[in-house]
């Protein structure tokens, strides 16, 4: 990219169009998806300082529990400790670089593979094989490093920045909007796993509204959720909602399946989308909660691991098995609509021809995360 190009990235002139009020304004520019410049300082401003999220609690139910997770490079392990207390440590050994895990399980220590340094569950070096005589070692400052971490509705989030808030208070409106589902009581699921070629926030503005229920979903979603009927309330906080009432019918793919939490009426006929940014997506309903988990690899890439979570009467019980299975399978649908979708948008956005389009109302949660977004980005590149 030459450097007249690359002075006009996220310059205030590409940027005002999506500033304007939601019923004027537009998308982000093209560039702001497909420049690497802009995913460079996308990391640095926003992914390596807000809360990103890790995995959920109930992964890893008792002591010696852990799974590994590689996030933005860092190569991590989650564990529950003889304590009960969830860490987010480096999987990384102190000595040599060696990883300590690459999977999943129970153990009651981490013991390198490679020199049998031996880590306890809290991160503390435990066994050193033959270091006596090397001369100034000490145990005490080798145990792994600990990230900071917030457990939240049952999700486990993890930051590298050790200034930033404390996410929890921030979300407080959105835990009381959502208590009724009972998400942190549930049990998640992995349904599938997509390598997804394109930029992590085509999929978040296309998660988010219910517009495109009219012609991607218009045999899936739209028959239960139209998009006419679609919402989104004003905040203030790190996330976005989009409510989607049903027909008010008792339609729904996973009938049979018992209920979560307290739900009003109303409640009972909706759907919610919500991200919490950057990327955090989920989407509960009255019998089930879907968890998209984002996990960028570049500018045009990431790893894409959809939950579905449970009711833990559903979980345990095999007579739900079919129900459940059934759920699993029309989210799959669901998503590989979403990844046609998704795909002729990150080949759109490469034309010469498109550089911004409007917004329609009924896309403010787009909107809304825009706004965010500029707050971060405007002027990085």
């Amino acid at each position: 990219m030459s450097t007249q190009a690359n002075e006009k990235l996220l310059s205030p002139e590409r940027l005002a169009g999506a500033r304007r009020d939601l019923e004027k304004a537009t998308t982000l520019p093209s560039e702001a998806f497909t420049s690497p410049a802009v995913y460079e300082a996308e990391v640095e401003r926003i992914l390596e300082r807000e809360w990103l999220c890790a995995g959920r609690a109930d992964q890893i139910p008792e002591a010696g529990d852990y799974f590994s997770l590689d996030l933005l490079g860092e190569k991590l392990v989650v564990v529950r400790g003889r304590d009960g207390e969830i860490r987010v440590l480096s999987r990384v050994c102190r000595h040599r670089a060696a990883e300590l895990v690459r999977d999943s399980g129970n153990a009651r220590s981490f013991q390198c593979p490679y020199h049998a340094w031996t880590y306890a569950l809290d991160g503390r070096l435990v066994g050193a094989p033959m270091m006596e005589d090397a001369e100034g070692f000490e145990r005490e400052s080798c145990r792994l490093p600990e990230m900071r971490s917030e457990i939240w509705e049952g999700w486990i989030f993890v930051n590298f920045d050790a200034d930033a808030a404390p996410l929890g208070p921030r979300l407080a409106p959105l835990s009381e909007l959502l208590a009724g589902y009972a998400m942190s009581e549930m049990v998640a699921i992995e349904t599938a796993t997509f390598d997804s070629p394109f930029n992590w926030k085509v999929l978040v503005d296309n998660f988010m509204e219910a517009y495109h229920h009219l012609a991607t979903h218009r045999d899936t979603l739209e028959p239960i959720f139209p998009a006419r009927l679609s919402h989104t309330p004003d905040n203030e906080g790190p996330y976005s909602v989009l409510i989607m009432p049903d027909r008010g019918e008792a339609a729904g793919p996973s009938s049979g399946l018992p209920r979560v939490g307290q739900l009003t009426p109303e409640e009972a006929h909706r759907l919610i989308a919500a991200v919490v940014y950057p990327f955090h997506l989920f989407a509960p309903t009255p019998e089930s909660l879907t968890w998209y988990q984002l996990l960028p690899h570049g500018h045009d890439r990431f790893t894409l691991r959809i939950y579905s979570c449970f009711a833990r009467e559903a979980h345990d019980d095999p007579a739900h098995a079919d129900a459940i299975e059934g759920l699993q399978a029309f989210t799959k649908i669901v998503h590989q609509q979403d990844i046609e979708a998704c795909e002729a948008v990150w080949s759109g956005l490469h034309s010469r021809a498109f550089e911004t389009g409007p917004l329609c109302p009924l896309e403010k949660p787009i909107w809304q995360f825009n706004q965010w977004w500029i707050e971060r980005m405007a002027g990085a590149v």
